[in-house]
């Protein structure tokens, strides 16, 4: 997969965010093996609590389409800040419970590619289904 056509499609899809309060707007795709791919960006609410991320409007998109983390190639992620803009604890919690925890994520920001991560790398220790027991 080549990283500046990702990062393009990341900068387009960032327009769709609704981000009137922070104005920090958040993109995220997940690439599917079968090429297909699942948009998702951040929609923000004046209550801030309805506020949902663009990570967790594309799994939950992932998982309404049907699919599952078994199909899923690649997540990337960009975000409105100079550094790594990695996941929020929210986001960390929602991804590991409905992708694998080896998941291949790129992450973008304003102006770069900022690196290659494994969804375990923001989430060590985290809790799952198999804490339940």
């Amino acid at each position: 997969m080549d990283k500046n056509k990702v990062y393009e499609e990341l900068k387009v899809l960032r327009t769709n965010a609704y981000v009137p309060y922070s104005k920090f707007r958040v993109a995220c795709i997940i690439y599917l093996k079968n090429g297909k791919k699942i948009e998702g960006v951040n929609v923000e609410n004046a209550a801030y609590n309805p506020t949902i991320c663009g990570e967790r409007t594309a799994v939950s998109q992932l998982v309404t389409q049907g699919y599952n983390k078994d199909d899923v190639e690649l997540l990337a992620l960009y975000t409105d800040s100079e550094g790594v803009g990695s996941p929020c604890g929210t986001c960390r919690q929602t991804l590991i419970e409905l992708l694998n925890p080896d998941q291949k994520i790129w992450i973008f920001n304003i102006n770069e590619f900022s690196g290659e991560y494994t969804l375990e790398y923001f989430l060590p220790l985290s809790f799952t289904k198999t804490d339940l027991g």
